[in-house]
């Protein structure tokens, strides 16, 4: 018969058995756990947060690829959806101005009005002289190439200065400036484009020459035009008097009104009064400035 001893020993070998499988089955769960963990969580996190990453450093191409329909999955997608509208934005920028931009964003397009406010900013004229002559000795391709060239490095200074490019008219730049530091942007901003230009034309071999205008001043700005078609943009008096001073400058000259001048806090430059310039509507003549 079978002795108690070994019946003792039959139940510690099938405990050992017992905890060994035990042991096992816990150790392939946890594996199998951490491999759905990282294929259902670990992973897509991973994802996401590496489209974080390059939408941080500025890069718009990238989409965050997970197929789930769980919370991970939602997070994906509204994220998605975010790098979808900055690209639309980024898209409209190169179409609209900046202030064009927010009005919109602030209001539906349903509630967006005709209509504007008085507010006090410093409006830059840039002109390229003598172009209608050079481009009717180019191609038309040749004479696109050409403006954009030189529009895309004004286009950059006047946003590294805080400006809001407001429109391009033939070979004539407008660009606005607000804020308690207005004057002093335009103005350094109107100086450096006058120096880029010169290095640009260095470098394409060409001899393509700017005249800038200045004025400061209490204008209207807001959304104007039609109902079906508006653009959002400065008037009034104070601008029609840069655009004055901006056909006053001379190749390479930058040319501004008393109003500016008396808003510059500092600078290292010297300015030239020039004699008065009279201004259509206005009584007196205007005093104005050439930077040197």
């Amino acid at each position: 018969s079978t002795s108690m001893k070994d019946i003792q020993e039959e139940i510690q070998k099938n405990t050992q058995a017992s905890i060994v499988v035990g042991l096992v089955t816990l150790i392939l769960v946890a594996f199998l756990l951490r491999v759905f963990m990282r294929l259902t969580v670990i992973k897509p996190l991973d994802i996401i947060g590496g489209v974080a990453d390059k939408i941080g450093s500025g890069d718009l191409s990238v989409q965050a690829r997970v197929k789930s329909e769980d919370e991970i999955g939602i997070l994906a997608k509204r994220i998605n959806a975010m790098v979808k509208g900055l690209q639309e934005r980024l898209h409209l920028t190169k179409f609209v101005s900046g202030d064009a931009l927010s009005a919109v964003e602030d209001a539906d397009l349903e509630g967006l009005a005709l209509g504007g406010e008085r507010k006090e900013a410093t409006v830059l004229f840039s002109d390229i002289r003598g172009f209608t002559s050079m481009s009717e000795q180019m191609e038309p391709e040749e004479v696109i190439n050409l403006l954009n060239t030189y529009f895309d490095k004004q286009t950059e200074i006047v946003q590294q200065f805080h400006g809001d490019i407001d429109k391009f008219v033939g070979d004539e730049v407008m660009a606005v400036f607000k804020g308690n530091q207005m004057a002093n942007q335009a103005v350094d901003c109107a100086i450096k484009i006058q120096a880029e230009v010169n290095k640009l034309n260095q470098k394409m071999g060409k001899n393509i020459e700017i005249g800038i205008g200045i004025n400061t001043g209490s204008m209207v700005m807001g959304a104007m035009g039609s109902k079906d078609r508006m653009d959002f943009t400065v008037i009034g008096d104070n601008v029609n008097l840069a655009a004055r001073l901006c056909s006053v400058a001379k190749a390479g000259e930058v040319i501004i009104s008393e109003n500016t001048k008396k808003l510059l806090s500092s600078y290292n430059f010297q300015l030239n009064k020039l004699d008065p310039v009279k201004v259509k509507g206005k009584e007196k003549p205007i005093q104005i400035y050439q930077i040197e």
